[in-house]
């Protein structure tokens, strides 16, 4: 049975070894030991963070004159959609309208694309040009999709295959 190669505990050349643990505990050494003594603002305990005093950003609105009406100001509040990663695809995919400010579920509707008139030109090159030749017109996986919103029809993207 094989055990494990001895543990090597050969220190450097020309340097003493470490302390164990129980020396490196009872030392009470804020710095490790070098030619170098410790910074001079570094003797004493470290003085805590000086405190600010509290400054508003803006000024408070003055106050309102004799005789009109207190009201407060209007805050518009925008709300931005962020759609990382959206990727439209030949299947439907849950989407934001920015239309009507929905998330729905995209409707899919396709389109004879690049890749279908290459189809068709290639099949009548080779020799299919009675009628053989439409017959890429007719098979959903060769069109282009485009993805519309079931609400309001907007587009909201498209996948073309070229």
């Amino acid at each position: 049975m094989a055990s494990a190669p001895p543990m090597e505990t050969a220190t450097l050349v020309g340097h003493p070894p470490p302390p164990s643990y129980e020396e490196a505990l009872g030392s009470n050494l804020m710095y490790p030991p070098g030619p170098y003594p410790p910074p001079a603002d570094m003797k004493g305990p470290v003085p805590p963070y000086p405190t600010q005093a509290y400054g508003q950003a803006y000024p408070p609105p003055p106050p309102p004159q004799q005789g009109q009406p207190v009201t407060s100001p209007v805050v518009s509040v925008q709300t931005v959609y962020v759609q990382p990663g959206l990727v439209f695809g030949t299947v439907p995919v849950q989407a934001h309208c920015p239309v009507c400010v929905q998330n729905v579920i995209t409707r899919l509707e396709y389109t004879s694309g690049a890749l279908v008139w290459l189809s068709c030109a290639g099949l009548a090159i080779f020799g299919c040009i009675y009628g053989c030749c439409l017959i890429p017109f007719c098979v959903d996986n060769l069109k282009d999709v485009i993805h519309h919103c079931p609400n309001c029809s907007s587009v909201l993207g498209f996948y073309r295959r070229i």
